[in-house]
């Protein structure tokens, strides 16, 4: 194994030179010397080369975090380590190899252990093996951590993932050690993303596996032991495929590990423990049995849906696995030599043919769509179809050998019998199959009556995730996080009154519509406006049918928050996105048409008609070049109780702006009897900083500051900023030593602790419908203030006179109970600290903070934006400004005008900073 070996002087001076050279200083631009570094070569230096450091004279200990000198490292841990399990000596020396100089990476910060104070008579019991030489298994006592020494650390890779993981012994597993461990997994750099989720999976089966183990022997066998070590970070190798099922096989991989090593458990005691269930399917039959016990949702389903239901329980259990496998993807024709599902069988065919034969899985047979068949093959094999059929100008890319493909399958043969006949899509058909070869595809009856299942399930989140080839994977996968202890919901009591679907027909309704709006989003997304246009028109004449022959008066009766899970709220989704495809395609009196009709019906999305009103007085006023009838829109819109904020100071402004121009001079009586509303300005103040060129010249603008290190290596480096990083270093050197980036989620986060117990209040029905909610329903609805008027008033008296101990007291019961919780409001990395986020509340004081939330309770549907960038304070003296920062070519919205002014009446020091950019020669910091 390898061993540190000092960085000799000389190379230590040849690296501070080269990092010299790369710093951008004035000196070096002045000066006359090329080894310079100019702007434009600037661009193309890594970040990286900012941030190199001189190795620390002393390295941290990986198992003790005792600082011992750098030359010192390998004698520290073989003979002085206490933390280290020393057993027999004989590997010790053939530790020969070099760990390099290069691997050290920047420092951060490590507790220091208690252990550090163990007694040396229990230092002499342990044996002396080299760490260097510990095999996979080996199992370290857990040890408590306490912060107090802040120590520099170096990056050891694969080495110091040896020294550091937290391999303990199966008897002494607690929760907290279980939550250490996922977390310390889930931080190492050597696992991908996909692999990360995937050991969590089988660490927290295989913890269960080991348990279960315990019950039956104390002391555990050495296969049982391994078990419970987490597995090693070995990447997942994959055959050549989509990404689709590269994610699909690297979960299918990791979960066949722990099938087998429950194979082997099963095989010693079968009639003791039942088959081993992977986490998919069993949490795929917890949706199940969760919907289908509630009344309500039963009844939504027919007999000949419980009966595919039942099918689906009588499967085996590899032929569940495999439908709920096939049923997380998208809902397509999948070749069945790509499936690859080891951790189900690695003969899948007997499986398949059982899900054939129980009507739950379609074969190459019923394969008779040629777009469908075409979309199966790779462009290689499609290159080749083409050429067969003599198309070799149809282009190389895969949509354009299809295009040409199916532009050939409509032409009529000369050889047809009849005029419906055509051979030659049935030729291009039939070799396509033959290239594809056996494939399979979910059947769309079965298949439905899960996804709804799955919707009533949970019916607060999109569809999009189940559409865009997830298939409920959002769901399960939050319900994985929920029995792996990795994710926890707030406390609140589900409470069910009203019933949002009438019959089973409403509910397939709802489906229907929830996917043509999810169609037609996809065609947008996509740039495909034509394709976009005949969806919604589509959908309209859908809606307009369905309002003719369908009693909708049930969902008129629903609260507005329950109303949005309705088939009328699903089509206005459609409408309203309709507006913007006609305006996309010009057609101007056709947008301003769908706009006064969402207008004349008051029963559905009522938050969106602000943006409905400024849009009709837009295309009114510049594209129809209708002044007469913007004027009413805007008076229409104005005297709207329903339009907030921002929408509300727009159209005041368009008509400030119609007063003004020449050509509405004859309209200026009729403007002038129009509603006014009034926005105080605030400071602002200019700061110049010097701009990093960056490629393109586009996007948001990108700053060089000053690095801020100690030391005369230090001096003249340079790093890469944002607009608002350059902000807070202003700020810093006005005095403020605190700072937060933070946009809204400062103010949501302090909203969300200080009116935990009230946003999560019980006795209001159907604003928690199942376990997985972040927030009630009615949270972005006027009926949020309406049902807690009386408690968030008293709240808001509360912090209004509240003294600074009390705020702080308030602050720190929430965070200390509810701390990790998921809730939409609160980031729990927003502060660094509980005491960083104490000292911001007593800077900004319980009037202020009131005044804030009396605001964001009313309307946080339109509250929640426009609040400013920036909030630094000074904890010496209890100051502290809010600034808006804004970049070059940048200026304030609607909605943040109104912020600052109302911020500034009540009484905080809000500016807004502008930043302007200089030359390479300029400042960077003015």
């Amino acid at each position: 194994m390898k061993r540190i070996q000092p960085v000799n002087m000389t190379e230590r001076a040849n690296k501070d030179k080269l990092r010299r050279s790369l710093s951008l200083s004035k000196s070096k631009k002045k000066g006359s010397d090329k080894a310079g570094i100019s702007a434009s070569a600037a661009t193309t230096t890594p970040i990286t080369s900012f941030f190199c450091s001189q190795p620390p004279p002393k390295l941290a200990c990986p198992l003790c975090g005792q600082l011992v000198p750098r030359f010192r490292i390998n004698e520290h841990i073989d003979l002085q380590c206490q933390n280290f399990e020393r057993g027999d000596s004989t590997v010790a020396s053939a530790s020969n190899s070099v760990v390099s100089s290069t691997q050290l990476s920047p420092t951060r910060n490590l507790p220091k252990s208690p252990e550090l104070d163990r007694k040396p008579e229990e230092e002499d019991k342990e044996t002396k093996t080299s760490p260097y030489f510990k095999k996979d298994n080996f199992q370290q006592t857990p040890r408590e951590i306490h912060s107090k020494t802040v120590v520099r650390t170096i990056d050891l890779g694969s080495l110091s993932s040896k020294l550091s993981r937290k391999c303990r012994k199966v008897p002494e597993r607690t929760q907290t050690e279980d939550k250490k461990a996922l977390k310390e997994l889930h931080s190492s750099e050597t696992i991908s993303s996909s692999q990360k989720e995937n050991v969590l999976i089988q660490s927290v089966e295989d913890r269960k596996d080991c348990a279960k183990l315990i019950n039956t022997s104390h002391q555990p066998s050495k296969s049982e032991s391994q078990k419970s070590v987490l597995p090693s970070a070995s990447p997942t190798r994959d055959p050549p495929s989509s990404s689709e099922d590269t994610h699909e096989k690297s979960v299918a991989v990791t979960s066949n590990d722990s099938e087998s090593v429950s194979g082997s458990e099963n095989t010693s005691d079968q009639s003791s423990h039942p088959p081993y269930l992977p986490y998919y399917l069993r949490n795929f039959q917890t949706v199940l049995q969760a919907v289908l016990e509630n009344e309500d949702d039963r009844m939504l389903f027919n007999e000949e849906d419980m009966s595919l239901v039942h099918s689906f329980e009588n499967l085996s259990v590899m032929g569940q696995k495999l439908y709920v496998r096939l049923f997380q993807r998208k809902l397509k024709w999948l070749q069945v030599n790509k499936l690859d599902y080891e951790a189900i069988s690695s003969d899948l065919g007997p499986i398949a043919q059982e899900l054939v034969q129980s009507g739950f899985l379609q074969t190459e047979n019923d394969l008779e769509d040629l777009s469908e068949a075409l979309d199966l093959l790779p462009a290689p094999e499609l290159k080749a179809l083409a050429k067969t059929f003599h198309l070799g100008s149809s282009g190389t890319q895969k949509q354009q050998l299809v295009d040409g493909l199916l532009r050939l399958s409509r032409q009529k043969s000369f050889f047809s019998l009849s005029a419906g006949q055509n051979n030659v899509g049935a030729v291009i058909l039939k070799r396509a199959k033959q290239l594809a070869g056996s494939c399979v595809r979910l059947c769309r009856g079965p298949r439905a009556v899960f996804s709804r299942i799955l919707l009533l399930f949970s019916l607060t989140d999109t569809m999009e995730e189940e559409e865009m080839a997830a298939g409920g994977q959002n769901q399960l996968f939050t319900i994985l996080l929920v029995n792996s202890g990795r994710l926890a919901f707030p406390d609140y009591t589900v409470q069910r009154a009203a019933k949002v679907f009438q019959d089973r027909e409403d509910l397939i309704r709802y489906e229907a519509s929830m996917r043509a709006l999810q169609e037609v989003i996809l065609a947008m997304q996509g740039g495909q406006w034509e394709r976009a246009l005949e969806l919604y028109t589509a959908a309209k004449s859908a809606w307009q049918e369905m309002r003719k022959n369908s009693d909708l008066s049930h969902q008129e009766e629903l609260p507005v928050f329950l109303r949005s899970f309705t088939t009328g709220w699903a089509y206005t989704r459609i409408l309203s996105r309709g507006v913007e495809i006609l305006q996309r395609l010009r057609r101007y009196e056709d947008a301003v048409e769908e706009l006064q009709s969402l207008l004349l019906q008051p029963v559905y999305c009522p938050d969106s008609r602000g943006r409905w009103w400024d849009r009709l007085a837009l295309n009114l006023h510049q594209h129809l070049k209708k002044p007469e009838q913007a004027i009413c829109a805007i008076r229409d819109g104005l005297s709207d109780p329903l339009v907030r904020t921002g929408h509300k100071l727009s159209l005041h402004q368009r008509a400030v702006r119609m007063k003004e121009s020449a050509s509405c001079k004859k309209y200026r009586l009729q403007l002038r009897d129009l509603p006014t509303i009034e926005v105080q300005d605030v400071r602002h103040v200019t700061i110049r900083g010097q701009l990093f060129p960056h490629e393109g010249g586009m996007g948001k603008s990108r700053f060089l500051l000053p690095a801020n290190e100690e030391g005369e290596e230090h001096a003249e480096a340079t790093v890469i900023c944002s607009v608002e990083d350059l902000s807070l270093a202003h700020y810093r050197q006005q005095g403020f030593d605190q700072g937060i980036h933070g946009e809204g989620s400062t103010f949501s986060t302090l909203f969300g602790l200080l009116l935990w117990d009230i946003i999560f209040m019980e006795g209001i029905p159907d604003v928690f419908r199942n376990p997985y909610q972040t927030c009630p329903l009615d949270f972005y609805t006027d009926c949020f203030y309406e049902n807690r008027k009386e408690a968030i008033a008293s709240r808001v008296q509360l912090l209004t006179e509240a003294s600074v101990e009390t705020l702080n007291s308030m602050l720190e019961d929430v965070w200390n109970s509810q701390e990790g919780r998921v809730c939409s409001l609160v980031n729990w990395e927003r502060f660094s600290s509980l005491q960083q986020a104490q000292s911001l509340v007593a800077c900004l004081g319980g009037a202020f903070l009131g005044g804030v939330i009396a605001r964001m309770a009313k309307d946080y549907r339109h509250c929640r934006g426009g609040l400013p960038d920036l909030v630094v304070w000074n904890t010496s003296n209890s100051s502290y400004k809010l600034v808006e920062v804004k970049g070059p070519n940048d200026r304030l919205s609607q909605k943040q005008q109104i912020w600052l002014d109302e911020l500034q009446k009540l009484g905080a020091d809000v500016e807004v900073c502008h930043v302007t950019a200089t030359g390479a020669r300029g400042a960077r910091l003015e």
